[in-house]
């Protein structure tokens, strides 16, 4: 073969490891490739078989062929990206390969490569693959790999918007021995990272940062696919390193947009990234954004705040026991107010059985108590989620009409059923006697059947500040509510005043109990990091909190000098973006120039991580459009911080305008900047107010003073 005068040099490194058993049939694919001139490389990496020896007798045996090199050599072990980074050092060719010695190229793959990096002007090239097993036959069509990698073509042929957006989501690159690229490439970017299970992943996403890869689609290298696969070593190894590689790949695109017009962003093109579900190391890398472990510094370097146990006193009438039921249990406002009042109530002999329409992390706080919890069965639970995911699967506009119909049907028969089957579950397992306290117009769905059966006093107790028609659309559910009222067989308790005239407007009244869960005996010790002053806020993240307007309000007393630019916002309860799609825009926004660094989304925290955060903040922030009474402004008054707050509902009823804290109108970032500059800079008139809504706090919320009229309305 003669190659032609201007041909370029291609050099194809083969590191080589254990793989006695294949690396003839590797080496041999890449000296029969018919490109020329073509530079070999071979670097065993300290292989305890006879690879070494394997390639050693090939290379002597190798006839003199013009245009082609061969050079071999073995030393200790050191890694599979350090041999290919010493066989890149070596390489002398204008464009560059690598072959992994239990893999195979296919006949003409060099040629065909060099062909597309000159026609679409590229200096990265892939290919499809064409999976074998060890004995080098093609996989079985059962495999799971050949349904993964199904799974990749069909996102690169019809979903990805472009090849490099794809690489967030599957690795169709699969493997090293799948590059073909330019050698300005590689010293560009620098050489493969030091990974053990994605350094092909790393090395392609930095390729895509400055251009486009280009895809040949045909099979043009053959990958192995057997047990000894490094990848297979640890599944949850593996998923942390390609979260961590993506998640590094994201944070350089907020410092810079890539060159690549192309390349996937978080803050650009994220519709098309929340169009599908997202694999386990996608969110994690788009979480850990948020949650990076700097997030928490503050809590770690803050004094520990022991939490006491909250005993309240018996009250002259006790029943044995009380049925609580809530809509979740999540670690929020209105499911930690019940826990809060069943340790209430066990603190006064009175034990709780618990029953909720989902579970979460107050399950293990009621166990611990001792009060058994009874949620959905897993059927309930898989017919709840089935309908869900046939609901979204009809609503893909990929699906034919004469399919999605029957989807549809599907959806509703096995939501419909999930509800039956979950109203006989706990009914199979509640005995409807004793007293029961409903938590939350949430819980609606599940209280209304049981209210229909209960032998006892029943209470309802009501956190939201809207009329019962916003959420309970039926009118045959709103009939039946208003039946259940009229006839006694409940009575309505509220969380404020303004909740209670919410729903008075509407014919529903009752008794107001405030409740905070925190003793007045308590004296939290304040923790404030030098230099730095920590706005703190408390909220399940999205509109009602009016997060948005709290981080431009942020924003804007930045820009306008009106707090330090040392200053921080931190907002705990942040829900996870890879669940929730608002987080992804909180996500963008605190990425931007004005506030990064300064702004942190933390996640929901145990009471004892969170004690330490109102300890260390400098002023607390209630940045709500509408609220009963928030336990958080609560918690904040507790611990003797400034606060500002809205004037949303209930939150009128703690914090006394220019007494007790700043109230200012929801939703306006100018008045919410203000706030923030008079609060910070005037530390005299701040902490005159918080000595004022601490005091407030024990004379009006304060364990002391709620618990034993609530106790007692329910054990009357």
């Amino acid at each position: 073969m003669h190659p032609p005068a201007d041909a370029p040099l291609v050099s194809v490194i083969m590191p080589v490891y254990n793989h006695s058993r294949y690396v003839a049939d590797a080496l041999h694919s890449i000296i029969s490739q018919d490109w020329r001139p073509l530079e070999v490389i071979v670097i065993d990496d300290g292989s305890k078989d006879d690879s070494l020896d394997i390639v050693k007798r090939i290379a002597d045996a190798l006839p003199e062929s013009p245009g082609l090199t061969l050079r071999v050599s073995g030393r200790e072990n050191k890694g599979a990206h350090t041999t290919i980074n010493e066989g890149l050092a070596m390489a002398r060719g204008e464009y560059l390969a690598i072959l992994n010695s239990d893999d195979m190229f296919m006949p003409g793959r060099l040629r065909r490569c060099l062909e597309a990096a000159k026609a679409h002007k590229s200096r990265m090239v892939i290919s499809y693959v064409d999976p074998i097993d060890d004995d080098g036959n093609p996989l079985s069509g059962d495999h799971p790999w050949r349904h993964w990698y199904a799974d990749v073509m069909m996102h690169e042929l019809d979903l990805a918007p472009s090849l490099s957006s794809l690489l967030l989501r599957y690795n169709i690159g699969v493997s090293t021995g799948n590059f073909f690229f330019h050698r300005s490439l590689l010293e560009e970017i620098g050489p493969l990272a030091d990974y053990r299970y994605a350094h092909d992943l790393d090395f392609l996403l930095r390729a895509s940062y400055l251009e486009e890869p280009v895809l040949v689609r045909d099979k043009l290298y053959r990958y192995r696919v057997h047990a000894s696969n490094t990848i297979k070593e640890s599944d949850e190894k593996a998923t942390a390193e390609v979260a961590k590689i993506v998640r590094e790949y994201l944070l350089k695109t907020f410092d810079a947009a890539p060159k690549n017009p192309l390349a996937p962003q978080f803050n650009n093109g994220c519709y098309h990234l929340g169009s599908t579900p997202w694999p386990p190391h996608l969110g994690m890398a788009i979480d850990s954004l948020m949650y990076g472990p700097t997030v928490r510094d503050i809590a770690k370097d803050a004094p520990s705040v022991a939490r006491p146990l909250n005993k309240a006193p018996a009250p002259e009438v006790a029943r044995k026991s009380i049925t609580l039921l809530s809509h979740e249990l999540s670690r929020t406002g209105a499911p930690v107010l019940l826990r809060d009042v069943a340790s209430a109530l066990h603190g006064a002999s009175i034990k709780t059985n618990v029953v909720s329409l989902g579970t979460g992390p107050l399950a293990d706080d009621y166990a611990k108590m001792g009060s058994p919890v009874v949620t959905d069965s897993a059927l309930t639970r898989a017919l709840s989620v089935g309908s869900a995911f046939l609901t979204q699967l009809a609503n893909d506009r990929r699906v034919p009409g004469f399919v999605a119909r029957p989807m549809h049907l599907a959806a509703r028969v096995s939501g419909v059923a999930g509800s039956r089957l979950r109203l006989l579950n706990y009914r199979r397992k509640l005995r409807p006697t004793g007293t029961l306290l409903i938590n939350s117009f949430a819980s609606w769905p599940l209280a209304l059947p049981l209210l229909d059966r209960w032998k006892g006093p029943a209470y309802w107790y009501i956190h939201e500040t809207f009329e019962p028609a916003i959420l309970m659309r039926g009118e045959k559910h709103q009939q039946r509510l208003r039946n259940l009222y009229e006839s006694g067989k409940f009575s309505f308790l509220f969380g404020s005043d303004a909740t209670r005239a919410k729903w008075a407007s509407d014919g529903y009244d009752g008794e107001v109990f405030y409740w905070s869960g925190l003793s007045s005996k308590t004296e939290y010790m304040r923790f404030a990091p030098r230099n730095k002053q920590i706005i703190l806020s408390v909220q399940s993240t999205g509109p009602r909190k009016g997060t948005l307007s709290l981080i431009e309000g942020f924003a804007i007393a930045r820009r306008q000098g009106l707090i330090s630019k040392d200053a921080e916002l931190h907002i705990v309860g942040a829900h996870q973006p890879s669940k929730n799609q608002m987080s992804r825009d909180f996500l963008c926004r605190i990425m931007q120039p004005d506030v990064r660094g300064s702004v942190h989304l933390i996640p929901n925290l145990a009471p004892d991580e969170l004690d330490a955060h109102y300890s260390s903040a400098t002023v607390y922030v209630q940045s709500s459009t509408m609220e009963c009474l928030p336990l958080a402004l609560l918690s904040a008054m507790a611990h003797g911080l400034p606060i500002i707050s809205t004037d949303a509902d209930g939150c009128r009823e703690a914090i006394l305008n220019e007494e007790t804290g700043l109230l200012i109108a929801s939703r306006q970032p100018e008045l919410m900047a203000q706030a923030l500059g008079r609060m910070l800079s005037n530390p005299e008139a701040a902490d005159r107010m918080a000595k004022a809504a601490r005091e407030r706090f024990e004379q009006k919320f304060s364990l002391e003073v709620t618990v034993q009229a609530l106790l007692e309305r329910l054990t009357r």
